[in-house]
């Protein structure tokens, strides 16, 4: 990643990173991949690296920990690679009595470094809001997690922030927990279907992120695939304001918006990524932003067709195309209204 606007972007303290990462997750986006194999995803994490790609999400409960050791594996084929990776913890409880409970915390962080072949992570994030009954592991795993950072094993402690659909009780359960943890890095997924979350004073997560002092990492760009042009209606469970029966109408309301999209901006290859793409590392500055690639293919079409920035005006039509989409889903029949100005 070499252009000319996407430099590093500073997540916190001295961590700075490319605007761009990688997601080790399955990838959703291809027609044709409903599940990766393990070498395509190899191939999809030594081009990342090959590329300049210098962060790399994942989660312990990815595979059971085979998502990490699939990471680590290229890890050791790229030695002089600086490669930073992000992992998460709060879901795998093991034979302990829950995931936060005693030196679990601890444990987990060692069993990560040790399949990804890591002295250190760039961020590790609670993943869970679940600290035991009333909140018994909140004040040990602060305790944990600031020991970790002030021993070097992590550079920047998470928090997964909440979803634009979250309730206003979950808004004040992240609003609370961020205020006790005060995490270096908030993690969330957000998109142009599913904007960054609002919270109940109206500034939504990355002006509160901003303002905090703290990184923001925002994963899910392409919308699990929906803004690529593949496989809308695997979106539709997270897109809209309530659940749609038809898959057919979701795929139909999408398909129609990025339809307008490829009319206005042409319909070379990757063009509806690049502005997927560009549209979240254009709108929200102190993001780093996760696309869940898995193949070589893919990782290359994320990372070429990027191009030049959108200007302001095209930033503007890119966002009322999904506004309108946005709209359409929540009301499949009235399907994607016509934007006055191509009336």
């Amino acid at each position: 990643m070499t252009l000319h606007d996407l430099v590093p972007r500073r997540l916190c303290g001295d961590l700075s990173l490319q605007p761009l990462g990688i997601g080790s997750g399955t990838s959703r986006w291809d027609p044709s991949a409903s599940c990766l194999d393990d070498g395509r995803m190899l191939d999809g994490l030594r081009r990342a690296v090959e590329s300049g790609v210098d962060l790399v999400d994942t989660a312990d409960w990815y595979g059971s920990g085979h998502a990490e050791r699939l990471i680590g594996k290229v890890l050791r084929e790229f030695p002089g690679h600086t490669v930073h990776v992000a992992s998460k913890v709060g879901h795998v409880r093991g034979s302990a009595a829950h995931p936060y409970a005693g030196p679990r915390l601890r444990h987990q962080l060692e069993q990560t470094l040790e399949n990804l072949y890591l002295d250190a992570l760039a961020i590790y994030t609670l993943d869970s809001y679940d600290f035991g009954l009333g909140d018994q592991y909140l004040d040990p795993v602060i305790a944990q997690m600031q020991a970790m950072r002030d021993l070097g094993q992590i550079r920047a402690i998470g928090l997964r922030g909440p979803g634009s659909r979250g309730s206003v009780r979950l808004m004040r359960r992240f609003r609370e927990l961020f205020e006790r943890i005060k995490p270096d890095v908030v993690w969330t997924q957000a998109n142009g279907l599913l904007p960054l979350a609002v919270l109940e004073d109206g500034e939504d997560l990355g002006a509160f992120t901003a303002r905090q002092g703290a990184g923001l990492v925002v994963a899910s760009p392409l919308a699990h695939g929906a803004l690529a042009g593949g496989r809308p209606a695997r979106a539709q469970s997270t897109l809209g304001g309530r659940s749609m029966a038809d898959a057919d109408v979701a795929t139909l309301v999408i398909t129609q918006g990025l339809e307008e999209l490829a009319v206005r901006f042409g319909g070379a290859p990757g063009t509806l990524v690049r502005l997927a793409l560009r549209f979240s590392l254009q709108t929200i500055a102190n993001a780093v932003v996760i696309v869940g690639v898995g193949d070589e293919r893919q990782v290359e079409t994320c990372l070429s067709c990027l191009g030049d920035p959108l200007s302001d005006q095209e930033l503007l039509e890119v966002a009322d195309v999904f506004s309108r989409i946005r709209t359409g889903l929540q009301d499949p029949a009235g399907g994607i209204p016509a934007a006055e100005a191509n009336v």
